[in-house]
C-alpha cells in the first residue's frame, strides 16, 4: 500500500486562497470601484466613413466634448484640442474619449478647466476600429484628414460652441504618432493652420523626427517620452534628425521646439504620459489667447 503524503504548507495555503476567491461569501464583500463622475459638460458623437473619396480605410468615429464653462457662451471661440489614439487592435469605439480603461482626454481637460490652469477648451478625437488603419503603428492613421475632421467636428458642435481656428491643437498618443504620412505627420502639413503639436510617447522614428522640425515655423511641436516601459527606441537618431531638422527651418519668435523625457512616477507609465503632457503643455501653450507667445515652463 502507498503511504499518502501530506500536502505542503504552500499547497494548503494556496487552496484556502482559491477556495476563499470562488465563495459568494467573500465575493460580496468584495468592493467594485465606484464609477468616475459625470463629466461637467456636453458630449457629441458623429463620425465619417471615408467611402467618398474611396478610402474606407479612413472611416472613423468622432466625440467631441464642450465643457459647460465653454457652453455658457456658444459664441465665444474656444481653443480646439483634437487627440489622436494609438493601436486598437481590440476595436474599441471611443478610445480615449470615455472608451477603454487607459484614461479619458475629456475627464483630463476638464480637471485643467475646472482647475483654472486653462481656459475653456473643446476636446475632440476620431476613433477607428478599422484593422487596416488601427493594427499597425508605422501604417496607423493612413493620410489622415485634419481639414474634414474640424470640419466635420464644427458642424457637430452645430452651434454649442465656436472654434478658435488660432489655437488648434493636435496631440498623439502611441501609434498615433508613428506614420509620418499619417496621424498626425499627416495632420500638420494639411491647410489647417496647427499651433501645437504634441507628440505623446510614440515610436520616435527618424522619418518622424523629419516632418516635425520641418512644420510650420509658427507651429509650437512638442516631443515628450518615457523609459520605464518602452526603452527600445531610435531615440539617438530622432534627437539628430529632429535637431539637424530644427536648425534648418527654426521655429518663429515665441514658437517651441521641444524635446522632453519624462520618468512617470504613476503605475502604467506609457498611458500616464497622456495626462503628464497635457498637464504640463497645455497651460503653457494656451497661456496666450490668440496664439501669441506663450510663457516660460
Amino acid at each position: 500500500m502507498k503511504r499518502r503524503v501530506p500536502p505542503s504548507i504552500a499547497t494548503i495555503v494556496l487552496t484556502v486562497v482559491l477556495l476563499l476567491a470562488a465563495s459568494p461569501v467573500w465575493a460580496k464583500g468584495k468592493k467594485k470601484p465606484p464609477p468616475p463622475p459625470p463629466l461637467d459638460g456636453k458630449t457629441i458623437e458623429y463620425a465619417w466613413d471615408g467611402k467618398d473619396i474611396g478610402h474606407p480605410e479612413r472611416a472613423w468615429l468622432g466625440r467631441t466634448f464642450v465643457h459647460r464653462a465653454a457652453l455658457a457662451d456658444a459664441s465665444a471661440k474656444r481653443p480646439l484640442l483634437v487627440f489622436i489614439h494609438g493601436l486598437n487592435t481590440e476595436r474599441i469605439k471611443y478610445r480615449w474619449m470615455g472608451g477603454g480603461n487607459e484614461g479619458d482626454v475629456r475627464r483630463i481637460v476638464a480637471g485643467l478647466v475646472e482647475a483654472g490652469k486653462i481656459p475653456p477648451v473643446i476636446v475632440a478625437a476620431p476613433s477607428s476600429i478599422v484593422p487596416s488603419a488601427v493594427t499597425n503603428a508605422v501604417t496607423s492613421w493612413p493620410a489622415f484628414d485634419l481639414d474634414r475632421f474640424v470640419e466635420e467636428t464644427s458642424k457637430a458642435l452645430g452651434g454649442t460652441a465656436t472654434i478658435d481656428s488660432s489655437r488648434i491643437l493636435v496631440a498623439a498618443h502611441s501609434g498615433g504618432g508613428c506614420n509620418a504620412r499619417g496621424g498626425i505627420g499627416s495632420a500638420i502639413g494639411g491647410k489647417t493652420k496647427v499651433h501645437a503639436a504634441l507628440v505623446i510617447d510614440t515610436c520616435m522614428l527618424p522619418d518622424m523626427a523629419k516632418v516635425l522640425a520641418g512644420g510650420r515655423s509658427d507651429m509650437h511641436v512638442i516631443v515628450s517620452w518615457q523609459t520605464l516601459s518602452w526603452a527600445k527606441r531610435p531615440f539617438g537618431e530622432f534627437r539628430s534628425v529632429f535637431t539637424k531638422g530644427v536648425a534648418q527651418n527654426p521655429a518663429a519668435a515665441g514658437f517651441l521646439r521641444e524635446l522632453e523625457h519624462v520618468q512617470p512616477r504613476e503605475p502604467m507609465p506609457h498611458d500616464a504620459m497622456v495626462g503628464l503632457t497635457l498637464g504640463r503643455w497645455l497651460p503653457i501653450l494656451l497661456a496666450a489667447p490668440g496664439g501669441g507667445a506663450p510663457v516660460g515652463p
